[in-house]
């Protein structure tokens, strides 16, 4: 079945100038931080301006992607805000109801066809394709530098990912934001997600796709296996090992 998108879309990941990238560096700041940064401090780590930092910081709030807590002050004054990353295990309300209608939407797929997967790979290939920049350029395909845009891309959706070379060449997502969702339904969620990376992939010219996806919510880890091929799959061969979901 084929899919088509014909309007506008924004990922939160396919911003080409300042914005999009300082964002995206603040979010890793914050994921890798053990403790709340104050707004001064992410600037300085930025290397912006404290309102610039301080723009930031409230949007990601805003989306549920940070914390905002009060700290103590040993000096008269207002008492300091700092931040903390939700990485993995956001609290935000906002969060919450996005992962309860993913939830609900997959229920009704995986209900509603027995070739459930393989229709979830080719929607998640084709909105692959159509958040990836195609170059258009003669230069010869880096394959390092798009596995490297492809990470950037999978880190701001929040699947903590980690490009791992040798052979075969993987991507390791340490963090899947829809776990709930993929414990129940992995035939669904996971097809969608490795439909997306190898759509990404497709538009970007690489040479490789996932072939092969290992599922465990045990370290929270998703393992993608990349192989050179030229062949068009309708879904990817998935190795799940999860607990089984308990319904409330």
């Amino acid at each position: 079945m084929a899919v088509r998108i014909d309007h506008p879309v924004f990922d939160g990941t396919t911003g080409k100038g300042d914005h999009g990238g300082r964002r995206t560096h603040i979010i890793r700041i914050l994921r890798d931080s053990k403790e709340a940064l104050t707004v001064e401090q992410v600037a300085k780590k930025v290397g912006i301006p404290s309102n610039a930092a301080r723009y930031h910081l409230e949007s990601l709030v805003d989306s549920g992607l940070a914390t905002r807590e009060s700290q103590g002050r040993t000096t008269p004054g207002r008492p300091r805000v700092a931040y903390l990353g939700t990485l993995p295990n956001q609290t935000h309300e906002r969060a919450q109801g996005y992962r309860l209608l993913a939830e609900i939407m997959a229920a009704g797929v995986a209900q509603s066809s027995t070739s459930a997967g393989e229709w979830m790979y080719q929607i998640g290939t084709e909105w692959g394709r159509y958040i990836t920049c195609r170059d258009e350029s003669d230069a010869p395909v880096d394959e390092s530098r798009i596995l490297e845009r492809l990470a950037n891309k999978l880190d701001a959706l929040w699947f903590a990912p980690e490009v791992v070379e040798g052979s075969p060449v993987k991507i390791v997502m340490h963090n899947c934001p829809f776990m709930d969702s993929t414990r129940r339904f992995p035939q669904v969620v996971c097809q969608l997600h490795a439909g997306m990376i190898n759509g990404s992939l497709e538009e970007a010219h690489s040479a490789y796709r996932m072939v092969h996806l290992r599922v465990q919510d045990a370290g929270h880890r998703c393992e993608g296996e990349l192989g050179k091929t030229t062949a068009r799959m309708s879904k990817v061969a998935l190795d799940v090992r999860l607990r089984v979901a308990q319904a409330a």
